[in-house]
């Protein structure tokens, strides 16, 4: 039996807090750095989310740690800092952060 996929296990996604602070974090946005993920941006409430399930079937899904970031973003030095500074090492990653991190939104 195989492991089901869940969009939140996988390298390419991006889980960002949002909220007035870490003690007040109000939920999740869940992106993914590569665009694969039809509504990418969506807020994972707490509890299950059927979206997560996107996973099963994309195509581009790599198992593997996902982006976190805290609504007051404490890894970084200076907060106007790259977040690929300091929320991976992962080249690959931190280069579609830094491509997400500049997009308008």
């Amino acid at each position: 039996m195989t492991e089901q996929k869940k969009c939140d296990e996988c390298r390419w996604a991006l889980l960002e807090d949002y909220g007035y602070s870490n003690y007040t974090t109000e939920g999740t946005y869940v992106h993914c750095l590569k665009n694969l993920h039809p509504e990418s941006g969506w807020d994972r409430f707490y509890g299950e989310d059927k979206r997560l399930s996107f996973a099963e079937t994309c195509a581009g899904f790599e198992r593997g740690e996902p982006v976190q970031i805290d609504v007051d973003r404490e890894e970084l030095k200076k907060y106007e800092d790259p977040l690929s500074s300091a929320y991976t090492t992962d080249q690959e990653v931190a280069k579609l952060l830094d491509e997400w991190e500049r997009a308008p939104r």
